[in-house]
């Protein structure tokens, strides 16, 4: 199963258990989350777990901001290996030097 769909279950599982206003928020934001808006390898965001747990925290649910704080819904390797692999992805691996890319991604070419 995709982040994507995960994070959207669990939004919606929180959203079932919250009040009327909170449940509206947590399905709001599980809509984007199918849309990929929250990845860690999207194109909406620099960091799309990042505008999650903003979004969260604005709206004062902050248990759930918790858990992606720490890192709960964030790519798997799989997801970082097929972006890695894509056009966008290498292009991006570009831009830093083989020293770089073996400290964020595990990749050594030096």
């Amino acid at each position: 199963m995709k982040t994507s769909e995960r994070l959207a279950g669990e939004l919606r599982k929180a959203a079932a258990k919250a009040n009327q206003q909170n449940a509206t928020t947590y399905e709001k934001l599980a809509v984007r989350a199918l849309t990929g808006e929250f990845d860690d390898y999207g194109t909406v965001h620099l960091c799309g777990p990042t505008a999650l747990h903003e979004a969260l925290m604005a709206a004062g649910l902050t248990k759930f901001a918790a858990r992606v704080a720490n890192g709960e819904f964030d790519a798997t390797e799989e997801e970082s290996d097929e972006w890695a692999n894509s056009a966008e992805g290498r292009e991006a691996m570009k831009d830093f030097t083989s020293e770089q890319r073996a400290v964020l991604f595990g990749v050594y070419n030096g």
